[in-house]
């Protein structure tokens, strides 16, 4: 596959993506104020630790759901390596 970027606009800023995944997420994190709780540098770390949970995820990861849990607990969720984050996940929303 050649390759692919994925271009996103936010407040005159283009950030570029490598997956409509990512993108998703940075959304995602935009709609849960993580810009506005840690900033343009936080938001992009939340993308990119829940992008690793996503990918390295053995389940069918229900990403909208993944995304809204680390966003809600994300001081921790920060710190947590993406193993422990995915177990906790798994065991609090019951899958």
């Amino acid at each position: 596959m050649d390759n692919i970027k994925i271009q996103v606009t936010y407040n005159g800023n283009v950030y570029a993506f490598e997956y409509g995944s990512e993108a998703y997420i940075f959304h995602t994190g935009i709609y849960n104020d993580i810009d506005k709780k840690f900033g343009i540098n936080g938001l992009l770390e939340y993308t990119a630790k829940v992008h690793e949970c996503y990918l390295s995820d053995i389940n069918r990861t229900p990403l909208g759901e993944l995304c809204d849990y680390i966003a809600e607990h994300y001081k921790k969720a920060r710190k947590m390596s993406t193993h422990k984050l995915l177990e906790k996940f798994y065991t609090e929303i019951g899958l």
